[in-house]
């Protein structure tokens, strides 16, 4: 028996076509057909889909599903299989790229969003059983799979499921499921390598694999494969893409960008130029307000008014430094125009990156054996490692420090001493906020991480007393280890800059380092670092790391079979139980509480969950059919959940099938957002802080502001419910053109976000620094604004998904060619919290769901491929549409205005963005291609989006147009 047959079929059908061949190597028929000649063809066309436990002769089910081929994967010419699928128009905003270096999830891993829900809310499969999520958590919250440990030549397809699938998965499949099958039966051996660079000669990509496989499952019985991949990107630098519109750009106060440099609210687009020094409207110093300066600003001990060390009309100085004005003219990467002297610069356009340092390594080895003519054995192994750098900000002189309890401010302590040969005010100890930058024993500091999944699994298939069955153990736990590198010693830091008996004493006690450096040693600042001995940085600097861990192991069973028959054929029916463990656990970095620069999270937690899942499938009628399912899971932590569906199908022609579902869902809360000791410091939120104004402070430091929020677990969080409806056609309208359309709707209820900011801070939820105050009444600025997380009411998204494809059969040997164009329309985006309508639809959208990379309503993707026996030519465009430079629809003001009152971009919209990728392959010999790709054909550059904070410039997932025009040559050749 031929398993791997594939039977004849027309354009409009290619994608069950795939589908059939490779379920088929699956598939174990019962022994009793096997012995008859005439039902076999049926037998071997019953295959099973996602969302379904159900073999059956028709992959066209009630649900919508997009089956990509590993032929399209290859025409889009992308490099990883995360850079394919975030092309796809289902997925939304809300997917982690892996060039989110300043993201939570660092560059490590990478995830998938589909209709805008976030990363949580779509489940991945790899061949259809559950793997351990990451080990950081996307915005410290949401949980996903990393898309970077598929092996990109092992794929065989990949299964997308556009409507909730709770009823079969369980939890997190609220937006739909992304189902990864890999290659199950491989002869040969095929060996590739590509190699990629962008335009600008950096970007490096080098990527090499090999696939063997021995055995013929049908001849043979058996079949051993084996696949492993390297790759390696070199990082792309923001300094490097100077002159690419926004690009890089934080310093917005400069030209041409027209902001108030002094404003401190987000509202108004807040300056990042460091050193800056704001004053008012007239041109007076904020008392108490800077940036940090490469060269060191220093407060008037008096005043308390800051000016810069190259400022030499620092009021008060009795030292001036004409090397610091040399020294800064020499470094910075901007005009110096800031009224108050400062020496500014555009710091993360000279640190941060567009792409980190990304180095990976897969590997999968399976096994599959006949045991008798009804069962088949199988082992699966698979180890993904990935290595990255991150590069961060130089530490600065005056930040504060992280311990269990919160943040701690330093600016009352971060003093320049009064003998210190630096100090402006010498003879006066003064506050002091140096970055250090060009300090040539300091400079940046970022983060270096390692992580490894190993995924294991092993189990029997096959045909017992006229049911189907397929049950397997599994194992998968990904490890993760981040090192923050130069982080600072605080007590080493002020013994250095301040070197008082006390604070010197403190160090010496603290570090034997520090004990061991010449007496009156001091850390020389801005133009005089280069004085400084090795043996002080190996005093002040070192790396601290955390670890942490994402397991999950667990066995499953399922049965299925037919029986009876209506008028449209024989009922099918399946049922399934399953059992898992999961735990996580990301310890603290050591050294927290007494070294600056390191992050305060941490969340643990563990978990046994079991389930009981049934189905039917009722071929009512030749042209009906309908089909049902109801799942129940209970969690030790998150209580049960019952989560029934309803499908239909009905064909009134041949050509031409009408679909639907109806179904329910949910998600249990992730460990971060439950687990009690989680702290996850972000910003970008504004608020007013009407204690400070009350208290006479300038409304430029109590009102819009940003603080730093810390979001804490709530153990007492439930799970999401979520009801989801799709309805669509299928249609082919000739042998060569076929047409989708679906509508979608998903309600969700008890959606979990983290609390009201401003109600936090007049809750007085807050952790202040009195010492920086400004007036008698003034209680001090905000350090920490604390919030948890909490089950909003409910949160709606609607949209539609249109796809057609079309075949043109070119005369003599010329080949063919095929199109195919994908539209995804969001058409509400809503979240109702305490009785409050948001509508994000449209605009920058919802933080808690996006990552504030915004909800556009519009998503198209078109592709055309000219193939022949010899090369294949294929075109991608990929648009996303513009948006609203607004929170939510409802907002009268725009995120940001100009000085002059204009809203920010013009319009108050963030631009669409639309990029053409070519790619092409060329056969030659009998066994060998030659392959390429150009990304970003005509170097588009993205629109300016100031707003997000997961890229600088720019939205995240524009990010092809960040790099610029980006080129990728190959070579495959089978043994």
């Amino acid at each position: 028996m031929n398993k791997n047959k594939r039977p004849a079929t027309t354009f409009a059908r290619k994608h069950s076509v795939v589908a059939t061949g490779v379920a088929l190597s699956l598939m174990v028929v019962d022994s009793t057909y096997a012995q008859q000649a005439a039902p076999v063809p049926q037998q071997i066309e019953r295959i099973e889909i996602t969302g379904s436990s159900i073999r059956r002769a028709d992959a066209e089910t009630a649900s919508p599903i997009q089956i990509i081929t590993k032929q399209e994967i290859e025409q889009a010419g992308k490099g990883t299989v995360s850079e394919y699928l975030q092309t796809l128009t289902a997925d939304g905003q809300g997917s982690v790229p892996f060039t989110y270096g300043r993201g939570f999830s660092g560059a490590t891993s990478s995830g998938i969003s589909l209709r805008g829900l976030g990363a949580n809310a779509t489940l991945v499969l790899i061949n259809g059983r559950r793997v351990a999520t990451a080990v950081l958590a996307d915005d410290f919250q949401r949980s996903y799979v990393d898309l970077n440990q598929i092996p990109m030549e092992a794929i065989e397809r990949i299964e997308v499921l556009k409507d909730g699938a709770s009823s079969t998965y369980g939890s997190d499949a609220v937006a739909g499921v992304v189902n990864v099958i890999l290659k199950k039966n491989f002869n040969g051996s095929v060996a590739k390598i590509t190699y990629g660079v962008s335009e600008k000669g950096d970007g490096n990509e080098t990527r090499a694999a090999i696939t063997h496989g021995f055995g013929d499952f049908a001849k043979d019985g058996y079949n051993f494969l084996v696949n492993a991949e390297l790759g390696k990107r070199d990082s792309i630098y923001y300094r490097d893409r100077i002159g690419r519109g926004s690009v890089g750009v934080s310093a917005i106060g400069q030209a041409p960008w027209g902001f108030d440099p002094n404003s401190s609210s987000n509202n108004t687009a807040r300056v990042g130029g460091n050193g800056w020094i704001p004053v008012n409207a007239a041109g007076i110093r904020l008392n108490n307000s800077q940036t940090a300066s490469i060269v060191g600003n220093v407060r008037n001990p008096t005043t308390n008014n800051y000016y810069s060390r190259s400022d030499p009309a620092g009021v008060g100085f009795t030292r001036n430094f004409s090397g610091a004005a040399t020294f800064c003219n020499a470094n910075v990467n901007l005009p110096q125009n800031n009224p108050a002297g400062g020496c500014i610069t555009d710091l993360r356009q000279a640190v941060n990156q567009i792409q980190p340092e990304h180095e990976t390594g897969n590997f999968l080895g399976r096994f599959t054996m006949r045991v008798n003519n009804d069962v088949e054995a199988f082992a699966e192994a698979g180890y993904f490692s990935t290595k990255s750098r991150v590069d961060g900000l130089p530490i600065a002189s005056n930040a504060g420090y992280n311990t269990i309890i919160g943040a701690v401010s330093r600016a009352a302590v971060a003093l320049i001493g009064a003998t210190h040969p630096d100090n402006p005010y010498f003879g006066t100890a003064a506050r002091l906020s140096y970055l250090p930058l060009f300090d040539p024993g300091v400079g940046v500091s970022g983060t270096n991480s390692k992580s490894h999944t190993a995924r294991f699994m092993a189990g029997l298939k096959g045909t017992l007393s006229g049911w189907d069955f397929d049950t397997a153990v599994s194992f998968s736990e990904s490890n993760q280890t981040d090192t923050s590198t130069k982080a600072m010693n605080r007590r080493v830091l002020d013994a250095l800059i301040n070197p008082t008996a006390a604070n010197m004493a403190a160090a010496s006690a603290f570090s034997p380092a520090y004990a061991s450096l010449p007496a009156g040693t001091v850390w020389r600042i801005g133009e005089n670092a280069g004085l400084n001995s090795p043996a002080l940085y190996g005093a002040l600097l070192a790396d601290k790391s955390r670890e942490g861990y994402s397991r999950q192991y667990g066995v499953d069973l399922k049965v299925s079979r037919e029986f009876g028959k209506l008028d449209g054929g024989p009922i099918g029916v399946a049922f399934g139980v399953e059992a898992r463990h999961e735990a996580t656990n990301l310890g603290l970095f050591d050294g927290l509480g007494d070294f600056i620069g390191l992050s305060l999270t941490s969340y643990s937690g563990k978990r046994d969950i079991t389930a009981a899942f049934a189905e039917t499938l009722l071929p009512v009628l030749k042209q009906l059919e309908l089909s049902a399912a109801i799942r129940v899971d209970n969690y030790s932590d998150a209580g049960s959940s019952w989560t029934p569906k309803a499908g239909a199908k009905w064909k009134p022609l041949d050509s031409l099938a009408v679909r639907g579902t109806v179904s329910r869902g949910f998600r249990a809360p992730s460990f971060p957002e439950v687990s009690p000791q989680v702290v996850a410091t972000f910003g970008g939120t504004t608020i007013d802080d009407n204690a400070r104004c009350a208290a006479g402070v300038p409304a430029s430091t109590c009102k819009g502001i940003s603080p730093t929020f810390a979001a804490t677990g709530n153990p007492a969080l439930k799970p999401e419910k979520s009801e989801s409806v799709t309805l669509g056609i299928v249609w082919d309208l000739t042998a060569k053109t076929s047409l989708t359309a679906d509508l979608w709707r998903i309600k969700r209820k008890g959606l979990p976000v983290t609390g009201d900011g401003q109600a936090a801070v007049d809750a007085g939820n807050v952790l202040r620094d009195p010492t920086s105050k400004v007036t008698t009444t003034d209680p001090g600025p905000l350090v920490n604004v604390f919030v948890g997380y909490e089950n909003s009411d409910e949160s709606l998204t609607r949209g539609f998904d249109i796809e057609a494809k079309h075949r043109w059969d070119l005369a003599g040997n010329m080949g063919q060619v095929t199109g195919t164009i994908t539209w995804s329309h969001l058409l509400t985006q809503r979240v109702i919290g305490g009785g409050v309508i948001h509508d994000y639809a449209g605009t920058h959208g919802d933080c808690n769901i996006t990552n504030c990379i915004g909800s556009p309503k519009e998503k198209v993707s078109f592709a055309a491929t000219w193939d022949t026996t010899q090369f294949r030519l294929g075109a991608n465009v990929n648009y996303r549409g513009s948006m609203s430079n607004k929170d939510e629809q409802s907002n009268t003001d725009c995120n940001q205005q100009q000085a002059n009152g204009s809203d920010f971009p013009s319009g108050c919209k963030v631009k669409s963005f639309t990029t053409l990728d070519l790619s092409g392959a060329w056969k030659f010999g009998k066994n060998t291609e030659l392959f390429g790709s150009v990304a970003n054909v005509f170097d588009t550059k993205p629109p300016v989006d100031f707003y997000t904070y997961g890229a600088i410039g720019y939205n995240p997932l524009d990010y092809s147009g960040a790099i610029g025009r980006f080129f990728r040559i190959g070579l495959k050749h089978r043994f």
